[in-house]
């Protein structure tokens, strides 16, 4: 009977890491990635593929008891603590062996002008002060936070058009998906008039481009910090992940 992994995925490193264990093991394991369904239409991994939120901690728990996964790989973005929460307790609730894929987040280099904060709101209670046009690239689930900005303003970015308007007085939707590049960053900033971006540290290729494009014309960065991450087995790049999932099911 194969064995059976279950990826809570939605980030690239995720469906890398899927592609990965199937295209080396599909006969002999079987990889279940799990989507929480808030993008329309992802890039989807190799393997199953399970799409929709569990419904907290017991729902997780639930579905553990129900699958009987040999291993369960948290690689949700690194600002999910909710889920990676969830996925902890989940597991040890079920006696289900547990890793993080956690990837670096990105090191400030000599030219940046980053300004650090530590969540959404003390991001927005810096932008007035500090920008005529701002950038916003820390996705959909927080631009509420930004309503109380009237006097800057706001260019959001997003991986897809919304189903709804934005709560947020005459701000503009940038489309982009990643990745990105650096030239066509600088070239949007400047047809923007951009003098400041938010950004969560994500870390990965993916998007560090408007990273490098900030840091090339000099535009301020408010980077939000990532959050406290509970303790648990972590590793930061799918080949280390990999390795891991081969040691822990005994694949060879």
């Amino acid at each position: 009977m194969p064995k059976k992994v279950v990826i809570l995925g939605g980030t690239t490193e995720a469906r890398k890491l899927a592609n990965l264990l199937v295209d080396t093991y599909g006969k002999t394991l079987c990889v279940v990635t799990s989507l929480a369904g808030r993008t329309a239409n992802p890039r989807l991994p190799k393997g199953g593929i399970r799409e929709g939120g569990f419904g907290g901690v017991d729902g997780l728990t639930t579905y553990l008891r129900n699958v009987k996964p040999d291993l369960l790989i948290d690689a949700t973005h690194p600002y999910a603590t909710k889920i990676s929460a969830y996925a902890i307790e989940a597991a040890h609730a079920t006696d289900t062996p547990h890793i993080m894929l956690s990837r670096p987040p990105w090191q400030k280099e000599d030219n940046d002008r980053w300004v650090h904060v530590s969540d959404i709101n003390e991001a927005v209670h810096e932008i007035s002060r500090r920008s005529d046009a701002c950038l916003v690239t820390t996705g959909i689930n927080d631009v509420a936070a930004f309503t109380p900005i009237i006097t800057t303003k706001l260019f959001v970015r997003l991986i897809e058009t919304p189903k709804n308007a934005l709560p947020i007085q005459d701000a503009e939707i940038i489309i982009g998906t990643p990745p990105y590049k650096k030239d066509d960053e600088i070239a949007l900033y400047r047809l923007l008039g951009i003098d400041l971006m938010v950004s969560k540290n994500a870390g990965g290729d993916g998007t560090v481009a408007k990273i490098q494009a900030a840091r090339a014309l000099g535009i301020e960065v408010i980077m939000i910090d990532r959050p406290a991450m509970p303790e648990c087995v972590t590793v930061s790049g799918i080949e280390d992940a990999f390795k891991y999932t081969q040691k822990t099911l005994s694949l060879s």
